[in-house]
């Protein structure tokens, strides 16, 4: 997936397993908690460092899980970012339609 990203955005940056404490912040450790040592599978950002988007590649360990996955998206879209999930690798047409 990370290949892939980059071949759709050669010219964004992409990193992988972001923690959501390097995206999201909170001074109160009750909200902090809920976020604390969670990770992001990718993130793109543009030539500027701005968060473009966040990547989940949801493999068959999430099969179950749907509420929580919606309960990190909910984190996300209220931090103001942009959330794509798959559940496999798409091609890089799908991705750049997606993300753009």
């Amino acid at each position: 997936m990370f290949m892939r990203l980059k071949q759709a955005f050669p010219e964004h940056h992409v990193l992988a397993q972001v923690a959501f404490s390097a995206l999201i912040t909170n001074t109160h450790y009750k909200i902090r908690a809920l976020f604390n040592r969670k990770v992001t599978d990718f993130v793109i950002l543009n030539a500027e460092l701005q968060v473009i988007a966040i990547v989940e590649l949801d493999d068959p360990s999430h099969i179950g899980k749907e509420q929580e996955d919606a309960e990190r998206d909910a984190m996300f879209h209220e931090a103001g970012y942009r959330v794509v999930r798959y559940t496999e690798i798409p091609s890089i047409r799908q991705l750049q339609q997606d993300l753009n």
